[in-house]
């Protein structure tokens, strides 16, 4: 689960307001202030102040009240400053509340705010806080994007709380990309702000930060010192549930699982009084992950309740790990069938969390934030080089004059050729993203249907007269699935699944789909082929000797299979259905005439109907099988194909040695 003590976005938020009013000044003075004042700026000031101070105290409902109160004066005054931080403030207790839709709402707003004032202390604030709630809801090359230009303000500004409010955080996106080396990097930056800034909460963000990529690496007892050392500053603050929690991981990590169980219920009640859902999701995924060994019941009840409360925000990584502790919770019972459900839940929740896209994305917005940098460092040094050349110009005239003038050729010609380099680095990254994109579409799509989607958006339906439609069926599939383990089972289909695509494309034959055990392709398109059914034909005998293979092989943990085929040939119409995640797919009599095959086929025989038969009757030795009952068809002639013929010397040869 994703760290939330990284997300430091509230390091500031009292700055423009708290300030203004001494230490003594607390709710019933600012009370007090608000009556006494006209509806001004100063009023709006007092509204935020007491925003922030009802929001300290978890009492959201007065915090909003008058946060609402604020932005709705600023907005009559136009007092942009005040408007910002209301909205901030206000979404600052959203999500501490778990609503991260608000949080967006409100976050969104206060940037625009801060950006209409040019204000870079804000830019830079709420850039961080965005940018964290895009790495909760588990968008990490998003959330890099606005931690970095979070990063470039604070710099530009040279403010130490600023930088150390965004360098944990980028610690964490790469923390979650398993770049712990990275993560390390940019926590280890922090260090020489500490001593300066001798900011508690500060030092408790490092603390966890670099505490949590620690237990990534497995080093647990390194992180049971940062954590410790960080619980006694988080005892009063909104990290101290999570804090135990993740003091619970370690200690179960370490085998004092009786430790681990009381800190994760410490941290349950803790977050739980507090009112924040995120951390008493945390605890019970923690508590969840610790029954599983011990008490099924327990363990399946803790993923329960989580799975309830991430689904009312809802909180996408938890919800990740939610499935996960399922599957595994079941798994462990024997119950495999609700074991394979959650595994599903899990990996799609997984796919659509991080991807290999999205790590190229985060590795290219990383390249553009060192390589802007570097810019602004080239730009700096140029500029004091040419006060330099101007002052000595000054004092020596036509010398300098002409240094300078080769200077300035010089640094052309290498901007000339920075440039050039820079664009050609261009160009082959372009190229690349695009000869990807090429072949995944390729891999979706006939290369012929492709390039018509890229051309024309769509893809217009076309009829083939002839066309070799071959299905496949495990024998007993539906039996196997319900003793294996959902891995067991779909690594095992994958097996022979990636084994048929090979066959089929060495006898030019193009796939259409998988429909669970069931495996489907055609011979004949997208273009047409006077020999598709005979490379159809090839293809199935190949894949019943694979299958034949396999069950005499150790077949590396992967079950064994019998297989049923079955093949018919007619005219069909192909085209790509839908606008998003298209599929290239095949429709017509033939297609459901092709499919009866192969449920009237038997293990290890390839059967086909009487209009396949007789377009290969007179190279295969046929076996006729009569006239079989098939449904909403009726009585249809069926024929096993058991091989090629032999010639007619083999066939002489073979009498004569009877004879």
């Amino acid at each position: 689960m994703f760290n939330k003590t990284t997300l430091v976005f509230l390091i500031l938020f009292l700055q423009g307001f708290v300030l203004a009013f001494s230490q003594n000044n607390r709710i019933d003075s600012l009370k007090g202030l608000v009556d006494k004042q006209s509806k001004d700026t100063s009023m709006v000031t007092a509204l935020n102040a007491l925003c922030v101070e009802y929001l300290t105290e978890g009492n959201f409902a007065e915090s909003f009240k008058y946060g609402a109160e604020a932005n709705e004066l600023a907005t009559k005054l136009n007092d942009l400053e005040g408007k910002a931080y209301a909205l901030k403030n206000i979404g600052i207790g959203y999500y501490y509340q778990g609503e991260y839709i608000t949080v967006f709402d409100y976050w969104t707003q206060s940037l625009e705010t801060f950006e209409a004032m040019r204000d870079t202390l804000g830019m830079s604030n709420m850039l961080n806080n965005l940018g964290g709630v895009y790495l909760s809801q588990g968008s990490s090359d998003k959330a890099l994007e606005y931690f970095l230009k979070s990063l470039s303000f604070a710099e530009a500004m040279n403010d130490p709380l600023r930088i150390t409010s965004v360098l944990p955080n980028i610690g964490a996106v790469y923390g979650q990309m398993g770049d712990y080396e990275k993560a390390i990097k940019y926590f280890n930056q922090m260090e020489q702000y500490l001593e300066i800034l001798d900011d508690p909460q500060i030092t408790t963000y490092y603390l966890m930060g670099i505490g949590e990529i620690y237990v990534k690496m497995n080093n647990y007892e390194k992180a049971l010192k940062y954590y410790e050392d960080a619980l006694v500053l988080n005892k009063d603050s909104e990290r101290y549930p999570h804090n135990l929690t993740m003091l619970g991981t370690i200690e179960s990590n370490l085998g004092n699982d009786e430790k681990a169980i009381d800190y994760m219920k410490l941290a349950y009640q803790e977050a739980t009084s507090r009112n924040q859902q995120w951390d008493v999701v945390e605890a019970l995924i923690a508590l969840g992950r610790i029954y599983q060994d011990k008490d099924f019941e327990l363990s399946v009840s803790s993923f329960e309740e989580a799975e309830e409360l991430a689904n009312e925000n809802p909180i996408n990584r938890s919800l990740r790990d939610i499935y996960q502790g399922l599957a595994q919770s079941y798994s462990n019972h024997g119950d495999y069938a609700n074991a394979f459900k959650y595994q599903t839940k899990y990996l799609a929740q997984k796919d659509s969390l991080f991807n290999l896209e999205t790590d190229d994305k985060i590795r290219g917005l990383q390249f553009d934030f060192d390589l802007s940098k570097k810019e602004d460092e080239i730009g700096l040094l140029e500029k004091e080089a040419e006060i330099q050349e101007l002052q000595k110009r000054r004092q020596k005239n036509v010398i300098y004059a002409t240094g300078i003038a080769l200077f300035l050729i010089v640094l052309l010609a290498l901007s000339l050729y920075r440039r050039y380099k820079f664009t050609q680095e261009t160009n082959l990254i372009i190229e690349t993203e695009k000869n990807r994109s090429e072949s995944l579409l390729l891999n979706i799509l006939p290369e012929e249907t492709a390039q018509e989607l890229k051309e024309n958006g769509k893809v217009t339906a076309k009829s083939f007269e002839a066309v070799t439609v071959l299905f496949t069926d495990f024998v007993g599939f539906t039996a196997y699935a319900k003793n294996l383990k959902p891995e067991e089972l779909v690594n095992s289909v994958d097996y022979y699944f990636s084994k048929f695509d090979e066959i089929i494309e060495r006898h030019d034959i193009e796939k259409i789909k998988t429909i669970g055990d069931a495996y489907m392709c055609a011979g004949g398109l997208p273009e047409p082929d006077e020999n598709h059914v005979f490379n159809v034909i090839e293809a199935a005998f190949e894949i019943i000797e694979f299958i034949n293979q396999a069950k005499s092989t150790d077949l590396m943990g992967h079950q064994a299979f019998d297989i049923r085929i079955g093949v018919n040939t007619g005219p069909i119409v192909a085209g790509v259905v839908g606008t998003k995640k298209f599929a290239y797919d095949i429709w017509g009599d033939t297609v459901n005439v092709a499919s009866r095959m192969e449920t009237k086929s038997e293990p290890g025989k390839i059967n086909v109907s009487e209009s396949t038969y007789e377009l290969i009757k007179d190279k295969y030795e046929c076996e006729y099988r009569g006239e079989i009952d098939v449904k909403n068809k009726g009585m249809m002639k069926m024929f096993f194909v058991n091989g090629p013929k032999k010639p007619a010397s083999e066939k002489t040869k073979t009498q004569e040695q009877r004879v």
